[in-house]
């Protein structure tokens, strides 16, 4: 090989790596809007989205357990009647945060619409990066608002009772989101799966949870 041939070589693969960097990428989060950046900024900002649906499910849930950690302490929930498998109060501090994590990388990848991301445009030869429509995040997102919602309810007036109705509903719709995305006709079949297994675990233990909150609402209601 002679060294025409060497630069030659060079030249193309500069400008090979030159195009990608320079080609436009639309981001669109939703239906609501899309973004064009160029590819290595593309790549920022998609890292920053999926780190934010994986890291805000754990962020919110260990804010609220910070907040109303201290109730805990107060005797009229202190001294509150408790079933046989009530667990210990120090195994909750470690499930919820796996379960929120856990949470958060299901959602990252259920949610990211791979039928439309990275296809090439017909004019211009752009990329996608693609988060499924709005519509498609109201059944997980009302999920996590009711498991959120627990706490505070609980804590609140008529808590027992209430704080049981709350996390029915969150079992509800923890439920329909594993259906919703089973039922998703342009999800990744292997990423389908691969969301309601690593689902089960959750609803499993909001399921417990439920018996808990129940019998424990039974055994102190006045």
């Amino acid at each position: 090989m002679n060294i025409c041939n060497v630069m030659n070589a060079i030249f193309l693969y500069t400008n090979y790596y030159r195009d990608i960097l320079l080609m436009s990428v639309n981001i669109c989060l939703t239906n609501l809007g899309c973004a064009a950046t160029g590819t290595t900024l593309s790549y920022f900002i998609e890292n920053i989205i999926t780190f934010t649906i994986i890291l805000l499910p754990l962020v919110i849930g260990l804010s609220i357990g910070a907040i109303y950690g201290k109730n805990w302490n107060d005797p009229k929930y202190r001294n509150l009647k408790k079933p046989a498998y009530n667990p210990p109060s120090y195994l909750f501090g470690i499930v919820w945060p796996i379960l929120y994590l856990a949470i958060g990388i299901i959602y990252s990848y259920a949610l990211y619409d791979y039928k439309k991301s990275g296809r090439s445009a017909a004019a211009g030869g752009a990329t996608f990066v693609y988060y499924k429509e709005l519509k498609y995040w109201v059944i997980p997102m009302l999920a996590l608002l009711f498991n959120f919602l627990y706490i505070p309810v609980f804590f609140g007036e008529n808590g027992l009772f209430n704080g049981f109705v709350i996390i029915i509903l969150s079992l509800v719709f923890a439920i329909l989101t594993m259906i919703q995305f089973y039922l998703q006709k342009n999800s990744n079949d292997s990423i389908k799966y691969f969301a309601i297994l690593a689902l089960l675990p959750y609803v499993a233990w909001l399921s417990f949870a439920s018996y808990l909150s129940y019998n424990i609402w039974v055994m102190n209601v006045k």
